[in-house]
C-alpha cells in the first residue's frame, strides 16, 4: 500500500489534514478528489485508539455513490490503485449486503491498522434501512452531489459506532464528500455555502485553466483545453473552471462573475469609520443592498435584506438588520428605484416611496435616498459588469460580495438569470424572480454609483462616435 501518498497541491492536503464533522473537496473533473478521500481515510485509520484487547485500529467506513455500476466502474479501481498489496474483497451476494473490502497494514510505530470499507449504491440498497443496523466510523460520500441529502441525514446518526468502546471506541467519526461545482440549488451549495454548520468545511480546489490546477503534473498536456473543446459553458463553468454552475433553466445574467474570486464564500464585516450606504429597490417586492466603499475604490456588498411590504416596512427591517450586523456603523442612504419617486399606495402616505424610506430610515440631507439618474437596464447591467472586471491594488477584486449576503451571491452564480423562450432560445430580459431580482436590481443602483454612471455615459458615446466613423468609411466607400 501506499503510504507515502503525497498531496496533489495544497487543497487536497488541507482537505485530508482536516477532522472536522463534514468536510468536502470540490474540483474539477481529473483533481484526484477520489485519490484524497482514500489518503483521508489512511491518515484517520492511522490515527484512531488501538484496541485494548488485541493492540490493533479498528476503523470502518462506509463509501456511498449514486449506482454501485459506477462505484464497481470507478472507485473500485481507485481503492485497488492505492493497495496493489491486495486485502480482501467480499459481500454483494445476499440482497442488501453491500460489497466490502477488508485491509490491514502496519504502522511506522510497528502497531497494525484494520481498514474495513462497505460499498453502498443506492440503485441497489435502500439507505434508510441499511442506516438503522450498520455501524461505521464514517462515512465518505462519493460523487457527493448526485445523491440526496437524506443520506447524510441517516448515515450522521451511525458513524461513531464501530469500534464500540471495548475495542477502544473512536477518536474521530463523521464523514466528508467529493464532487464537482454543482448548480446552486444543490444541497451542497445550501449546505456549505448558505447554512455552514459548526464542523463543516468545504476545500475548493483551482480552476482546470488555471497555473495552480492542482493534479495537473498527472494529466496529459492540455488535458482541460482539449476536454472545453464543443461543450457548453455550463459544463466547462462546472467541470473544469470548479464554479458553481447554473441550472440550465437560463443562463445567468453575468458571466464575469467568479464566486471564488469575487467572494471566496467568505463574510464580510463592516470597516469601522467607513459609511455604510444602502441601495433600495422598490416595487411588489423591495431589496436593499447595504454597501461599502474601500478607499482603494473597492465595492463591498456587505449585506441584504428583501421583503413583501412597502417603504415603511422595509425601512424598519433595514434598520434592525443593520442594528444587528453593523452597530456603531453610520449608516446612509445612495440611489433607489427612480420609478419610486412617487407615491406609496402601500403605507397611504402622501409622500413618495423613497421620501417614506427616508423618513422611516431618518436620513436627511446628503444622507437621503435620491432617484438613480438611470432605469436603463442596458447601463444598470454594464455598470456591473465593469465593477467585475475591474481590480483594485494590481490583483484585487473590483467588487467583493460577502456570504452573508446569501441572495446577491446565489443570484450572481445562477439565480439572477436571462429568461429562457418556449423555443429554447436566451432572452434578452432577466427572469423576474424575487429574490434574487430585485436584489440585483439594487446592485445596479450601487453600481452606477461613485462616478459608475458617468462611466456608463462615455463608454456610451464612445460607442456612437465608433458606430459613426464607421458610417463614414461605409458611406465612402460605396461612393468610391
Amino acid at each position: 500500500m501506499n503510504l507515502n501518498f503525497q498531496p496533489v497541491g495544497p487543497v487536497s492536503a488541507a482537505f485530508i489534514a482536516d477532522r472536522g464533522i463534514f468536510g468536502g473537496i470540490m474540483g474539477p473533473m481529473g483533481s484526484a478528489k477520489t485519490s484524497s478521500c482514500i489518503q483521508k481515510m489512511v491518515g484517520i485509520a492511522s490515527e484512531q485508539f488501538q484496541s485494548p484487547r488485541s493492540g490493533e485500529r479498528l476503523v470502518k467506513f462506509g463509501v456511498v455513490r449514486d449506482t454501485l455500476a459506477n462505484m464497481k466502474r470507478t472507485t473500485f479501481k481507485s481503492i485497488e490503485e492505492w493497495f496493489p498489496a491486495g486485502g480482501e474483497w467480499g459481500g454483494g451476494g445476499a440482497a442488501m449486503e453491500p460489497p466490502f473490502f477488508k485491509v490491514g497494514f502496519r504502522m511506522p510505530d510497528g502497531t497494525i491498522t484494520r481498514l474495513w470499507l462497505d460499498f453502498v449504491g443506492l440503485d441497489v440498497h435502500n439507505i434508510e434501512q441499511l442506516a438503522k443496523g450498520w455501524n461505521i466510523t464514517g462515512y465518505w460520500l462519493n460523487e457527493g452531489d448526485l445523491l440526496s441529502p437524506d443520506v447524510k441525514t441517516y448515515l450522521d446518526a451511525r458513524a461513531g459506532r464501530y469500534p464500540g468502546k471495548l475495542d477502544g471506541g473512536c477518536k474521530w467519526w463523521g464523514g466528508f464528500v467529493d464532487f464537482n461545482a454543482p448548480d446552486t440549488e444543490n444541497y451542497l451549495y445550501k449546505l456549505f455555502e448558505e447554512d455552514r454548520p459548526e464542523g463543516h468545511k468545504l476545500f475548493k480546489q483551482p480552476s482546470g485553466f488555471s497555473p495552480q490546477a492542482e493534479n495537473k503534473h498527472n494529466l496529459p498536456d492540455g488535458y482541460y483545453e482539449r476536454m472545453a473543446i464543443g461543450k457548453e459553458k455550463w459544463w466547462v463553468r462546472r467541470n473544469i473552471e470548479n464554479n458553481y454552475g447554473f441550472a440550465r433553466e437560463g443562463e445567468p445574467v453575468y458571466e464575469e462573475y467568479n464566486d471564488e474570486f469575487h467572494s471566496g464564500g467568505e463574510t464580510i464585516e463592516a470597516v469601522k469609520g467607513i459609511p455604510v450606504v444602502l441601495y433600495a429597490d422598490a416595487a411588489l417586492h423591495p431589496a436593499i443592498v447595504f454597501t461599502q466603499t474601500m478607499p482603494n475604490g473597492q465595492r463591498r456588498i456587505i449585506g441584504e435584506i428583501a421583503i413583501e411590504g412597502g417603504a415603511v416596512q422595509l425601512g424598519k427591517a433595514a434598520l434592525a438588520y443593520a442594528a444587528k450586523h453593523f452597530p456603531g456603523c453610520r449608516l446612509k442612504g445612495g440611489f433607489a428605484d427612480p420609478s419610486a419617486d412617487k407615491r406609496d399606495e402601500k403605507d397611504s402616505d402622501a409622500d413618495t416611496w423613497i421620501a417614506t424610506l427616508n423618513r422611516v430610515m431618518g436620513f436627511t440631507g446628503l444622507d437621503r435616498f435620491r432617484p438613480a439618474p438611470t432605469n436603463d437596464p442596458v447601463k444598470r447591467r454594464g455598470a456591473v459588469r465593469s465593477a467585475l472586471t475591474r481590480t483594485v491594488d494590481s490583483a484585487k477584486p473590483g467588487l467583493l460580495v460577502s456570504a452573508r449576503a446569501k441572495g446577491t451571491r446565489k443570484g450572481f452564480n445562477s439565480m439572477y438569470r436571462f429568461k429562457k423562450r418556449t423555443n429554447g432560445d436566451k432572452s434578452d430580459e432577466p427572469e423576474k424572480n424575487h429574490p434574487f431580482s430585485d436584489l440585483h436590481d439594487a446592485v445596479q443602483y450601487f453600481c452606477l454609483d461613485d462616478g459608475g454612471y458617468e462611466e456608463m455615459v462615455a463608454q456610451e458615446g464612445r460607442a456612437a462616435r465608433r458606430m459613426g466613423t464607421k458610417m463614414r468609411v461605409a458611406e465612402m466607400a460605396v461612393r468610391i
